[in-house]
């Protein structure tokens, strides 16, 4: 037989519609924010009928008893097996909330992790592509030559510090010489005295007498005297 044209015309899509493709499925974290407003739905609920509870109170205080009273109690369990109904569909709630801020708590640890591990992956293969341009026999040669250097510099250093003039032959028994030389120096200098002037410290060249005439009297009172103060003869 003929095989069965499948094709949906335009007119048959618009007048029953085409295969509409799924939503996305919503987040752990949707799903957390949706449950907490139903849960704040639910608490608004039980604070309302806590607030009928309590004018039932009142009124069950300012009624007596009998029909009427019995009514007002009849009411205030209606409103109370509510007010457990919407707690323990809150309690419910809370646990599917608790439930998926651990997956969601999990999920972000997972992700962390994962972010960890490509950002090592990226520094183990940054740190072997550098690690290639280093070579260890290079490294250890170039320390050896540095070392050779410095111990050339060394002696280089000793070679121009060197001192010909010294004598590198003197014995111990010439330092005892020259040490028991200088002890006899300092004892003859000692028994000489302080108050003796060394012959390198004698002027040779000999100093002026001094003038033996008496000093000249002072200009009498009234007496005229010169620039330095002695008496002017006329």
């Amino acid at each position: 037989g003929q095989p069965t044209n499948t094709r949906v015309s335009p007119i048959m899509k618009r007048l029953f519609g085409g295969k509409k493709e799924a939503p996305p499925a919503p987040t752990l974290g949707e799903a957390t924010d949706t449950a907490n407003k139903r849960g704040a739905v639910l608490d608004e609920k039980i604070k309302a009928l806590d607030k009928q509870l309590l004018d039932f109170k009142n009124q069950l205080k300012s009624t007596r008893a009998g029909p009427a009273q019995n009514r007002i109690k009849q009411r205030a369990l209606q409103v109370l097996k509510q007010k457990r109904m919407y707690e323990g569909q809150r309690d419910q709630l809370s646990g599917v909330v608790w439930n998926m801020e651990q997956a969601t708590f999990a999920q972000e640890n997972v992700q962390t992790a994962i972010h960890v591990v490509d950002a090592m992956k990226g520094s183990t293969a940054a740190l072997k592509t550098e690690m290639q341009k280093v070579h260890i026999d290079d490294i250890e040669d170039t320390m050896d030559d540095m070392a050779d250097l410095l111990e050339d510099t060394n002696e280089i250093n000793e070679a121009l510090s060197r001192n010909y003039a010294l004598e590198e032959d003197i014995d111990e028994a010439e330092l005892d010489d020259e040490l028991a030389a200088i002890d006899e120096q300092l004892q003859l200098e000692a028994e000489l005295g302080e108050s003796e002037t060394p012959s390198y410290l004698v002027d040779e060249e000999p100093q002026p007498a001094v003038p033996s005439a008496e000093p000249a009297q002072p200009a009498a009172a009234g007496e005229q005297v010169d620039e330095f103060g002695l008496p002017v003869h006329a």
